[in-house]
C-alpha cells in the first residue's frame, strides 16, 4: 500500500512471488537451448526479457541492454577437421499462453549472434555478414551483429575437439502496455526454423535448428506512484473569496487497477457527505483526485477507496499525471483573520491484486 499525508509519503512495495515448475519436454533436436524463465522488469529493461541467472552478456556494447548469450546443448557428429558453420538469421514471433487463464502476449526473439568454443585450433576460422563483433580465434571463433541489422551473420571453422557452443538471443515481449500479471508459456517450447538460425549437425551437410525446450515468461505486479511533493499552501479563489483551493500532483503506474481512498485526520473530524472538517472547525475540505489526460475526476470521501480501473489508467510501460485537488469552503464564515491554519489529510494508494 502507498500512503500519502500532507507532510509524507510512505510507500511499503507489493512483491509478486513466481514459483516455476514443470517437467523438462522431451525432443528430438540436435541442439537446445535452456534460456531459463524469463523476466518481464520495464524499470530496468524495457520490453526485453531477462533471465535471473544462466546466461552471459553480448560482445557488442549496443546490445547489452537487449541480449544475452546462451549455452547451447548438443554436438556436431563427424571427423573433426571437416567444417561446422553456423548462420543467425531473421526473428521469430511466438505467442505465450497465461497458464491459468486464456490471455496471451506475443514475444518476439531475435538471434543476434552463434559461437563455437574448442580446444583445438586449424587455422581456417572465418566469419561473413553484417556484425558489430567478431573473432576468428580458431579456439573462440563468434559472430554477432546489431539488434538494427536486416542481414544475416555467419561463422565457419573446422569442427575440431572440446566443443561448446553459444547463441546470442533478444527476448521482447511486444505491445507490453496491454500485458497483465502471469506465468506464460509456449506448450513444447519453441523450434526455430531454419529461416532464423542454422547449425550444421553433421560435417557432411545436414543442418538443423536449435529447441528451446521449456520457454516460460513471468510477468510481475507493476505499481508505482510518485508524488514528489508531500504538502500544500490552500490560496484564496480569486471568484470567491470564501473558497481556497489547492492541489498536489503525482504520477501513477500500474498493469493492474488500483484505489485511492481519503481519511480524515481523524474520524469526528469526517462531515457526513465524506468531507472533512478543516483544523477542528466548521470550515469543510472537499478532495478530488484528477485525471486530465482522460477528463476524470473522482470525488474522495472520508474511508471510502475510489477504483481506478481500465486500459485508460492501468499501463506497465506509461505513468499516467494526475492531481489531488483541494477545495476549503466556509473560510470567511468560520476562519479568523489573520491566523495559520494546519491540518493532515490521509492518502492511500493500494493495489488491488
Amino acid at each position: 500500500m502507498k500512503k500519502f499525508k500532507i507532510r509524507q509519503l510512505i510507500i511499503s512495495l507489493v512483491v509478486a512471488s513466481v514459483l516455476s515448475g514443470g517437467a523438462t519436454l522431451v525432443h528430438a533436436a540436435n541442439y537446445t537451448v535452456p534460456v531459463g524463465l524469463l523476466y518481464y522488469n520495464p524499470d530496468s529493461s524495457g520490453s526485453y526479457l531477462f533471465p535471473t541467472s544462466g546466461a552471459d552478456m553480448p560482445y557488442c556494447a549496443e546490445n547489452m541492454t537487449l541480449g544475452r548469450r546462451y549455452r547451447v546443448t548438443g554436438n556436431i557428429s563427424g571427423r573433426a577437421d571437416y567444417w561446422y558453420d553456423s548462420t543467425v538469421k531473421d526473428s521469430a514471433i511466438v505467442t505465450l499462453h497465461e497458464e491459468s487463464s486464456n490471455r496471451t502476449v506475443q514475444v518476439k526473439i531475435t538471434p543476434l549472434g552463434t559461437q563455437k568454443i574448442s580446444s583445438s585450433t586449424w587455422g581456417r576460422a572465418f566469419v561473413e555478414g553484417d556484425y558489430c563483433s567478431s573473432s576468428t580465434v580458431e579456439t573462440n571463433v563468434y559472430v554477432e551483429r546489431s539488434i538494427q541489422s536486416t542481414s544475416s551473420a555467419r561463422l565457419a571453422d573446422h569442427k575440431g575437439y572440446g566443443l561448446t557452443f553459444y547463441l546470442t538471443l533478444a527476448f521482447e515481449l511486444l505491445d507490453p502496455e496491454f500485458a497483465t500479471p502471469g506465468i506464460y508459456s509456449a506448450q513444447g517450447g519453441y523450434q526455430f526454423q531454419s529461416n532464423e538460425i542454422e547449425m550444421k549437425t553433421d560435417v557432411n551437410g545436414s543442418y538443423g535448428s536449435p529447441l528451446i525446450p521449456n520457454l516460460r515468461l513471468v510477468i510481475g505486479h507493476i505499481f508505482k506512484i510518485d508524488m514528489p511533493y508531500t504538502s500544500v499552501s490552500l490560496t484564496q479563489s480569486y471568484e470567491n473569496d470564501d473558497i481556497f483551493t489547492g492541489k498536489v500532483r503525482f504520477r501513477a503506474q500500474s498493469n493492474e487497477r488500483y484505489s485511492i481512498k481519503m481519511t480524515c485526520s481523524s474520524s469526528n473530524s469526517a462531515t457526513s457527505g465524506g468531507n472533512c472538517n478543516f483544523a477542528s472547525t466548521q470550515m469543510e475540505l472537499a478532495t478530488q483526485a484528477r485525471f486530465p489526460e482522460q477528463g476524470r475526476t473522482f470525488d474522495l470521501r472520508h474511508n471510502i477507496p475510489n477504483y481506478i480501473d481500465g486500459a485508460e489508467f492501468t499501463n506497465s510501460t506509461y505513468e499516467y499525471p494526475g492531481y489531488i485537488d483541494f477545495t476549503l469552503t466556509g473560510v470567511r464564515q468560520y476562519g479568523e483573520t489573520g491566523k495559520t491554519y494546519f491540518d493532515t489529510v490521509n492518502l492511500a494508494f493500494e493495489p488491488d491484486f
